[in-house]
């Protein structure tokens, strides 16, 4: 089993960095292609209908990363229509009814950590890497994501940070995927050019977004298909996992099967750990990742067979992103007592 996340460092134009991906990473790009096909249970066609409208929406919205994405496809050797698919992989989820949880997040203001586990399947453990990617303005993103992808949970050298809880959301979803979403957060030059690309993105995905910038203010983004809700905070800590909290607090109707007793048991251990210690320092922070104080539904999950996919799922990595001093630390695997390796951007 290997300890370390693997870094695979790209540059250049976004054609550049999309081939130096796409070779790369080849034969990983390949395994994820695998599992997905087995996750999503659509045929070829269907998979290919479906990413269409997403590559669609994507080159219209951010030509550079369709570029990229592009490139990816070229150079990985993989039907073009797939490694699009990996790119709006949650939504064509949610298409399929896949109610899977996931994930356990934090924003600590004091520290300016943005912070989460990343709970997944089992046999991504040893696929995930971190994206370095240089742009030719010299703007540096690193990101924690799966093979094919452009981005996940990251930081940029803009003094952004963004991380992503899976929400379950049955109303049709045709928006710019959100991980294609996350990397344009990441790839804005400015906190001004974030907010610009929050508003036009608009809905249709199912996620929720956690945005912070080093300016101290952590923003908890939750998405359905037609509705966003936020909620800014400069002082108090936010906390999410997989159901619908910022909706609930406006008042707002809420989709039906939403959140679940395991996301609802880690959110309110997480509020009962804040309650307890803190999160205004790195030590609280990272505690709260590591718990296991609730037997049945813990925040760091250890492999077990998931109840809707039948493969085994839990923490594939955590992540703690310190504004303050421009690094991500990501420790890879279910296990608390794991080392931690650290990238600057």
């Amino acid at each position: 089993m290997q300890t370390r996340m693997p870094v695979v460092a790209v540059a250049g134009t976004a054609a550049d960095r999309g081939h130096q991906h796409g070779e790369l990473l080849r034969d990983a790009i390949a395994e994820c292609v695998a599992i997905y096909d087995g996750v999503f249970k659509l045929s070829d066609d269907e998979v290919a209908r479906r990413s269409a409208h997403f590559e669609a929406v994507t080159r219209a919205w951010h030509p550079e990363l369709a570029a990229e994405i592009d490139a990816i496809a070229e150079s990985s050797g993989q039907p073009r229509h797939w490694v699009w698919a990996l790119n709006a992989r949650s939504e064509i989820m949610s298409f399929t009814g896949a109610q899977e949880t996931e994930c356990t997040s934090v924003w600590s203001p004091s520290t300016t950590t943005l912070a989460q586990n990343w709970d997944w399947l089992a046999c991504l453990e040893p696929l995930t890497v971190v994206l370095d990617a240089t742009h030719e303005d010299d703007h540096h993103v690193v990101t924690v994501t799966e093979p094919g992808m452009v981005g996940k949970v990251g930081m940029s050298s803009a003094g952004t940070a963004v991380g992503l809880n899976f929400l379950y959301s049955p109303e049709p979803l045709d928006g710019v995927p959100v991980h294609v979403l996350l990397r344009a957060l990441l790839d804005a030059r400015s906190h001004d050019e974030v907010e610009q690309v929050v508003s036009t993105a608009g809905t249709g995905r199912s996620a929720h977004v956690f945005l912070a910038k080093s300016n101290g203010v952590g923003s908890s983004i939750e998405y359905t298909g037609s509705q966003m809700w936020r909620r800014d905070s400069a002082g108090d800590p936010l906390l999410h996992t997989n159901h619908f909290v910022n909706g609930g607090a406006a008042g707002a109707e809420l989709p039906q099967g939403a959140g679940g007793p395991n996301s609802e048991a880690r959110y309110d251990r997480s509020v009962a750990l804040v309650d307890e210690h803190g999160v205004d320092s790195a030590a609280s922070v990272l505690q709260l990742l590591d718990d296991r104080g609730n037997d049945e539904f813990p925040i760091c999950r250890s492999w077990a067979p998931s109840p809707t996919l039948g493969l085994d799922s839990g923490t594939v990595c955590a992540v703690a992103m310190r504004l303050s001093d421009n690094e991500m630390d990501v420790r890879l695997g279910p296990d608390p007592s794991g080392s931690w390796q650290t990238h600057t951007v």
